[in-house]
């Protein structure tokens, strides 16, 4: 507890920091960095030392999250959908040329490297892309899943009695999802009522509460896709990168859900 208490100490005002005082390039920076470490984590959890047969993943990552998350780069959906396509044939012909040998690409961390360099960008970029209409609006996926995460800790750890998804998580309960969904809109509330007051930002009391919905919601799926993964391979966290709080995928999955349910949203809703 001491070490996640003092990383958030630094680590939020540094957050905070790129966002608001940084240009939005920097924020996909920072995302693209995070997509890399999080493309080498899934993995290296699902590959074990398969990983280096596919060495260029975490790049590609980085580079597939700037291209998507950076407006000044100006990337074409056409090249999206290259990246992609040459993403998947990177892959394949891996497999392909490993095939047979002492040391070969199995299917697992073929499709971990695909899944990280394709849809773990689209997360991160999403919230990068926030960024470039507001910093407050890329603050509001962290909001929607971290404050889920915390009422859900919370309201499991004094009233939770019947188990959620024991083989998953067996920590997670029915009393502390709903209590995951009354933290979520909290947090949507306060975070409303402080841009309204702060920056003139007033998105509406229906679409700042579906936010607390959706982000809960797919905040709690993320968190347990991940889980699957995890139990799966038998690993406890992705990485160590965030002292007390494990890997990028440790702390970012459930925000790898609801940002781009949050860009989705929004540009619908502004539409």
């Amino acid at each position: 507890m001491k070490k996640r208490v003092l990383f958030a100490a630094v680590g939020i005002p540094v957050l905070l920091l790129i966002l608001f005082a940084a240009p939005p390039w920097a924020t996909s920076a920072m995302c693209a960095l995070l997509a890399a470490v999080a493309s080498y984590e899934l993995m290296h959890a699902v590959g074990g030392e398969q990983w280096e047969l596919l060495p260029a993943m975490p790049v590609l990552a980085a580079a597939m999250t700037a291209a998507m998350g950076t407006r000044e780069l100006d990337v074409g959906h056409i090249w999206l959908l290259a990246g992609v396509f040459a993403i998947v044939l990177y892959a394949f012909v891996t497999a392909i040329v490993t095939h047979g040998r002492e040391r070969q690409l199995g299917f697992a961390a073929l499709a971990a490297g695909i899944l990280s360099a394709t849809l773990l960008p689209a997360g991160f970029a999403s919230l990068a892309l926030l960024r470039y209409t507001s910093p407050a609006l890329a603050i509001a996926p962290l909001v929607g899943a971290f404050m889920s995460d915390t009422g859900a800790f919370f309201a499991g750890r004094a009233l939770g009695r019947h188990k959620l998804c024991p083989h998953v998580s067996p920590n997670k309960t029915v009393e502390g999802s709903v209590g995951g969904f009354a933290g979520s809109i909290a947090g949507m509330i306060i975070w409303h009522l402080a841009v309204r007051r702060g920056i003139s930002l007033d998105l509406g009391w229906g679409l700042v509460l579906s936010f607390g919905l959706v982000g809960s919601a797919l905040g709690q799926i993320g968190d347990l896709s991940f889980s699957v993964i995890k139990r799966e391979f038998g690993i406890k966290d992705y990485g160590v990168i965030f002292p007390g709080h494990g890997g990028v995928l440790d702390r970012f999955d459930s925000v790898l859900f609801v940002s781009p349910a949050y860009y989705l949203i929004l540009t619908a809703a502004l539409a």
